[in-house]
């Protein structure tokens, strides 16, 4: 809960606290309201001097009021323990004449929940307490009543009577599902709530469509190019002076890198714009206030961090000319030089995008190469990975099928930031909310401090002397501080390592190995430690170097047929398949490719796919067939023992426009060889496809050509008797039902009910509805009434037996389950509601005649059970 300090009733509110007011996007209106509202309470306000643009005697402040972090002395204000609040803290603090807690009303851009006040509607007890917890633990408040302060009223439905409040009295908050904040803590970051929206949210439609595109960005916006060099300098605005500016390079002295490589009259020009903002030009890096460059190396770039001046790139200097007001290269990616060899791990990645457009993917492919690793526009078969923005495309449906790594840009964006290669396991970087671009949150990353410290310019390590490259004839340049070469690298290297590069060194020399830095959980190992250390130390040593090969061995385990018989790489020697990691790829060699189909990939010549060259002297250049068909296999037993042939089988029906899927949300051909009540051939139904028989498959191995799907029907005479209707008929209701045969519903479903709950759960959500796991806790789930709508509706088959109140639970005909029944029958009645315990057998008849139907036979109750011995 919120903390709040008590005051004595003679003492004034602010007595004894000193404040400043940061005044980067404040108006003059709002800092004169602070200013008298905490002046009036007994405060002290110390004016912020903008020709400065630091805060002086930082010490003496109690409290910073900013509307965001980013400001020169942010972080040495968190290091003397001063808070830094938001400007509604202030009136917080007024409105209850009490000190509210800091942390509620931080700028800090991790705790992304700042801004929001979140109020429950009728949802159960324990999940509104997970809620607040949530929203205290990342920044937000929470209210038990609704009120106008309310920005998110999270509810299951829009028959909330504090919904129907919030409508009446036309608050200006959103009303959403409870998924909405579980998303966001997943991703770690606030997410766009309009799939989330009641009283129609789209994460609810199946057929909602493609996901929307997103406007970039703000956080990439001027960010997008580490190395801007091609691009000729902005031109600063033309603004009036105003006494609350922060003027950029007023009295400041400004030091170019030498690793800039600046031509002479560019370097002009710049000089001439910094001038022109107040500032100077030095190359002294003591005298620097700020220091510019590319890289994350040489003595300057080590001497200029450790002294905490700013350090930032040619973009970061550009933003800077073009806004005339400080920011915090840190705050974004492209910003901050950048480390000269990537981040150690990405070397081997060869790393593909999707979804992404304009400036978010340029950013990216930046972002990538600076990583290190190698960025294709085409995305083939031999990516390592795959960044897309959301999973509903035909890039990642060709990830999947070849078991290349999907993952969103935070695993990216976080390796880059805190220098190191994220685990693939996080499940933060494999989760993509529904109907979600994650591209609205692109750039929400910033550069780790403390890791680039401890990389780079920790105090504990000094900048070496390198030796230079051989000059011509052989004979070694004399060597030169790291801070004068360009192609220096390491500034972060021991001083206890050799003075020779290894990329550097000539022939004959003789090189002593630098000690290893990180074994045994410690940057500087002690030389001469006792045996047995060093012999974990070779250990350690030697797994390090066997994790590629491990990371390989677990990619290819992905993959349909496993190690041996993935039948999805040319038969090539072990050389040439170590050159093409390396770079060097063998242009002989036949990988599949493909790009987007969905438009929303920028797509140019360079990235038009190549098909599989197979035996042929000339490499097709044609694009990938698009897809005609989406067909889903089941009980088909053609490739049993065979994943070989079931590789290369798929792929010729690829060529052919066939793509063979185990999606069951999205099918035009469902094949098999006689009707079948697997999960996914009932699950499919719902998307009304066309129903083939293996003849159908079978006539297009053989003639290598789709035949017309209507000439190999599946036979379903006899399911026809068994069940009394015709699978035809089921296909044209579930045209009519668009997935929305059971939209509303509410099904609960026990854990040991036969085939398991994820079964029942799948088929339930592709039909519209909603699967509750069933354990017998009725304060933790809810229910509600299905509407009944008299009317003559599109979909008759979902209205004309459904009785709206009935509640079902799937369970099975076992004595064990009693005591969940007991608890159900008191959840349906809490909640008004008819309790129906049915057999799975109900569920399978709905889903696949697509009607809603009852009979008694499929209802379970305690003396059905006992009178089967059960």
């Amino acid at each position: 809960m919120e903390d709040t300090t008590m005051l004595d009733a003679s003492q004034a509110l602010f007595q004894d606290l000193t404040f400043t007011i940061v005044p980067t996007s404040l108006s003059e209106e709002r800092i004169r309201t602070l200013t008298d509202d905490i002046t009036t309470n007994g405060g002290a306000v110390l004016p912020f001097d903008s020709s400065v643009g630091r805060i002086d005697r930082l010490e003496e402040v109690t409290y910073i009021i900013s509307a965001t972090s980013d400001f020169p002395d942010y972080h040495r204000a968190l290091d003397l323990m001063i808070h830094v609040v938001k400007p509604a803290w202030v009136d917080g603090c007024l409105k209850t004449n009490k000190i509210k807690n800091p942390r509620a009303y931080s700028p800090d851009p991790a705790l992304f929940m700042s801004d929001v006040v979140v109020c429950c509607g009728d949802i159960p007890p324990g999940d509104q307490d997970a809620i607040a917890g949530g929203v205290f633990a990342t920044g937000g408040q929470f209210t038990a009543t609704l009120s106008k302060l309310t920005t998110h009223l999270i509810a299951l439905n829009m028959d909330d009577e504090r919904c129907q409040l919030a409508v009446n009295k036309r608050l200006r908050c959103q009303i959403v599902l409870p998924h909405w904040f579980d998303d966001c803590l997943k991703v770690g970051r606030r997410i766009n709530e309009r799939p989330y929206t009641l009283p129609d949210p789209e994460i609810l439609n199946i057929e909602a469509g493609p996901i929307p595109a997103t406007k970039t960005s703000p956080q990439i916006r001027e960010a997008t190019n580490p190395d801007p060099n091609d691009a000729f300098p902005p031109t600063p605005p033309a603004h009036l002076e105003s006494p609350r500016a922060i003027r950029a390079f007023d009295s400041k002295k400004v030091m170019l890198g030498e690793d800039l490589n600046l031509n002479e009259h560019l370097k002009g020009v710049i000089t001439g714009l910094i001038k022109a903002g107040g500032g100077q030009i030095t190359t002294s890096i003591e005298e620097a206030h700020i220091y510019v460059c590319n890289y994350r190396d040489g003595e300057d770039y080590v001497k200029a961090s450790q002294a905490n001046k700013d350090v930032g790139n040619l973009s970061w200097l550009y933003f800077l000319i073009t806004h005339d007001t400080w920011t915090n290269p840190m705050r974004r990616m492209m910003h901050y030089p950048r480390p000269r060899d990537g981040i150690a791990g990405f070397q081997d990645y060869k790393i593909s995008i999707s979804s992404y457009t304009g400036e978010a993917r340029v950013y990216l492919e930046n972002l990538v190469k600076a990583c290190g690793a190698e960025f294709t526009k085409t995305f083939k078969q031999d990516n390592t990975h795959l960044i897309t923005a959301h999973k509903n495309s035909e890039k990642c449906e060709a990830a999947e099928e070849w078991g290349v790594d999907v993952v969103n840009h935070l695993w990216l964006e976080e390796s880059y930031a805190k220098c190191k290669k994220q685990k693939m396991t996080d499940p933060r970087y494999t989760y993509f909310p529904p109907r979600t671009n994650m591209g609205e949150i692109l750039g929400s990353t910033e550069i780790d401090r403390d890791a680039v410290e401890k990389m780079f310019f920790s105090k504990t390590r000094k900048p070496k002397a390198v030796k230079a490259p051989a000059q011509p004839g052989g004979v070694p340049a004399p060597s030169i501080p790291m801070g004068r070469m360009n192609s220096d690298r390491g500034a972060h290297t021991s001083p206890l390592a050799e003075k020779t590069s290894r990329r550097t060194k000539t022939t004959g020399d003789v090189v002593t190995p630098a000690p290893a830095r990180h074994f045994g959980g410690k940057e500087n190992e002690t030389p001469g430690t006792a045996g047995s250390r060093g012999a974990k130390d070779r250990a350690n040593a030697r797994l390090h170097e066997s994790a590629p090969d491990i990371a390989q061995f677990e990619k290819e385990m992905k993959r349909k047929g496993g190690v041996i018989h993935g039948g999805r790489r040319n038969k090539v020697d072990e050389g040439s398949d170590k050159s093409k990691r390396k770079g060097g790829r063998d242009s002989t060699s036949s990988k599949r490719s493909i790009e987007e189909v969905d438009g929303d990939d920028a797509t140019t010549e360079d990235e038009l796919t190549e098909e599989p060259g197979k035996k042929n002297k000339k490499a097709r250049k044609d694009k990938l067939t698009p897809i005609k068909y989406r067909m889903l296999l089941s009980k088909d037993e053609r490739w049993a023992n065979d994943p070989d042939k079931e590789s290369k089988d798929k792929a010729r029906m690829r060529e052919l426009g066939l793509f063979i899927t185990d999606d069951f949300r999205k099918v035009d051909l469902l094949c098999a060889p006689k009707v079948v009540r697997t999960k996914k051939f009932v699950a499919a139904l719902a998307c009304a496809p066309t129903l083939v028989s293996s003849a159908f498959l079978d006539y297009a191995l053989k003639n290598n050509k789709l035949p017309p799907p209507e000439k190999h029907p599946i036979d379903d005479r006899e399911f026809s008797k068994t069940h009394g209707f015709r699978l035809r008929d089921a296909v044209e209701r579930a045209e009519q039902n668009k997935h929305r045969l059971l939209k509303d519903w509410t099904i609960f479903c026990t854990e040991k009910v036969s085939g398991g709950f994820d079964t029942y759960n799948d088929i339930i959500t592709a039909n519209g509805g909603r699967c509750q796991r069933w354990q017998g806790r009725t304060t933790n789930v809810t229910a509600s009434k299905r509407k009944i709508d008299t009317q003559p509706q599109e979909v008759s088959q979902n209205q004309e037996e459904d009785e709206g109140d009935v509640l079902y639970l799937i369970s099975e005909p076992n004595k064990s389950e009693f005591k969940l029944w007991e608890k159900f029958r008191e959840l349906a009645k809490k909640h008004d509601m008819i309790p129906r315990i049915v057999k799975t057998e109900w569920l399978l008849f709905v889903a696949m005649a697509q009607y809603v139907h009852w009979d008694e036979e499929w209802e379970l109750n305690e003396e059905v059970v006992n009178a089967m011995g059960k």
